[in-house]
């Protein structure tokens, strides 16, 4: 079974360089980017179309040049708006921070930002990612901390993420619900049984869900669902029935539906011949 992580723990090739750099092109028909949550923290810089940015029931929408920033531990979903968006994405390492007294998990920053000193030091960053000049990783680390300590002087948000205890304890009865659902997506789970774990009813349970994540409840478990089946069927060892009974789904003909409903084509589509 293939499972989907949403807490990532970020595991690096390279340990003495944790960091996360990468290029993104998100298609609207093809958008099935499910809500999770890191202790890093993540930077999308966009270079074309519009980005939104759903994270700890707080949304953001991102234009070309706009920085998205999201901070330590939220819960976070990302869309685009236009048919399609491209943006950069930095994922900084708590430690590479920590060593310079920098404690990203103890503070919000700012979620929204345009600021071209901000942008000039991303894309130095960036260039050294692509050019990959002699000690470029090393060069890197000292340009992300000086970019770092830009966000500490101007762009923190006053408030502590521990300071509002309500919303906290909103944000982990959905981080315990999407973990069970993680552990329990290939089974016949049901909403009622998933606010039971998560300690609520399930009416406050689904309107809290929905506020946080963006997502009802069982569109989120479809779309879990329907991710694991494509990669088994992009496997080549799973027919489309196998797949479908694998990831939780009885019904064929539902399954297929669902499927072509988020993954944007039919199961057989997705099969490696």
């Amino acid at each position: 079974m293939i499972l989907q992580n949403f807490y990532e723990p970020h595991t690096h090739r390279d340990p003495s360089f944790p960091v996360i750099f990468h290029f993104d092109t998100m298609n609207k028909m093809e958008s099935n980017f499910l809500p999770h949550w890191h202790e890093n923290i993540e930077i999308l810089y966009i270079v074309e179309g519009t980005v939104t940015v759903l994270s700890d029931a707080s949304s953001m929408t991102g234009n070309k040049d706009e920085m998205i920033i999201i901070n330590s531990n939220n819960v976070h979903h990302i869309q685009t708006i236009a048919e399609v968006s491209k943006y950069y994405c930095l994922i900084i390492d708590r430690k590479i921070c920590e060593d310079f007294g920098l404690y990203t998990e103890e503070i919000i920053f700012q979620r929204l930002i345009k600021d071209m000193l901000i942008t000039d030091k991303f894309n130095a960053i960036k260039d050294e990612f692509t050019s990959q000049k002699a000690f470029y990783k090393a060069k890197i680390k000292s340009m992300i901390i000086d970019f770092m300590i830009c966000l500490y002087r101007d762009y923190i948000v006053s408030e502590s993420p521990l300071s509002n205890k309500l919303e906290t304890n909103k944000i982990e009865i959905i981080k315990k619900a999407i973990r069970y659902i993680q552990g329990n997506f290939n089974k016949n789970i049901s909403v009622t049984e998933i606010a039971e774990e998560a300690g609520v009813s399930k009416y406050y349970f689904c309107r809290l869900f929905k506020e946080i994540t963006d997502c009802s409840t069982v569109s989120f478990i479809n779309i879990l669902r329907c991710n694991n089946a494509k990669k088994l069927l992009q496997s080549g060892k799973y027919s489309v029935e196998e797949a479908a009974h694998t990831c939780g789904f009885d019904n064929l003909s539902y399954f297929s539906k669902t499927y072509k409903k988020h993954m944007g084509c039919l199961p057989s589509s997705s099969k490696k011949l």
